[in-house]
């Protein structure tokens, strides 16, 4: 019994160091993402322990000069920054700050004493340069997996979009080659791998 109760001990005053212990966010400070592109960010900290998760809320709120480039959806574990889509522009640092403050409430234990814990970070979004859109005609599907006999139909797509009320210029596609042509079928912009078994290879 003795042990027991040496155990409940050891565990209380592990979960009341963890609850104490500095409230930090952990979401990185610097991400990056394409121009015209969303960024979706999960929110971090670092009270993730069992007492927080038992008697813990987290709440998240955002300031600063570029604030109306951000959104925070869902709450708690689930809160979610995002950087809306916004275009590259020449001659710009193209970074854009957001102040998250975080804010941790919890109760402690039998005693139902309340407290809260904040903490703030700065998160910078740089937005880069599509490398598609240089001007040049670019294929821009990207590289597709499927699971073993499914067929997988791959629909392609072009930085130029196809107007079929265009006169000016319209896109089609082609199988020009490839070791690997007898594995695929094209109609139109819809190009289909025929269901194929996984054999074992460096590159399967």
């Amino acid at each position: 019994m003795k042990v027991i109760k040496l155990f409940i001990a050891s565990m209380l005053l592990l979960s009341s160091f963890q609850t104490f212990a500095a409230f930090l966010i952990t979401t990185p400070d610097v991400v990056s993402t394409p121009e015209n592109t969303d960024k979706v960010i999960t929110l971090t900290v670092n009270k993730n322990g069992f007492n927080e998760l038992a008697f813990g809320d987290r709440k998240f709120t955002m300031s600063g000069k570029d604030v109306n480039k951000f959104t925070i959806s869902n709450k708690d574990l689930n809160s979610k920054l995002t950087f809306k889509a916004t275009a590259f522009e020449a001659g710009s640092d193209n970074t854009y700050s957001v102040n998250i403050k975080a804010e941790f409430r919890f109760v402690t234990g039998p005693s139902s004493v309340a407290y809260t814990q904040t903490t703030e970070k700065t998160i910078t979004v740089t937005v880069t340069k599509n490398p598609d859109d240089d001007g040049a005609f670019h294929i821009t599907t990207v590289d597709v997996s499927t699971p073993e006999n499914t067929d997988k139909m791959i629909t392609l797509a072009t930085n130029k979009n196809n107007d079929k009320n265009s006169d000016i210029y319209s896109v089609s596609f082609a199988i020009v080659g490839g070791a690997d042509v007898s594995k695929f079928t094209l109609k139109g912009n819809e190009l289909t791998f025929k269901a194929t078994d996984f054999e074992a290879r460096n590159n399967a």
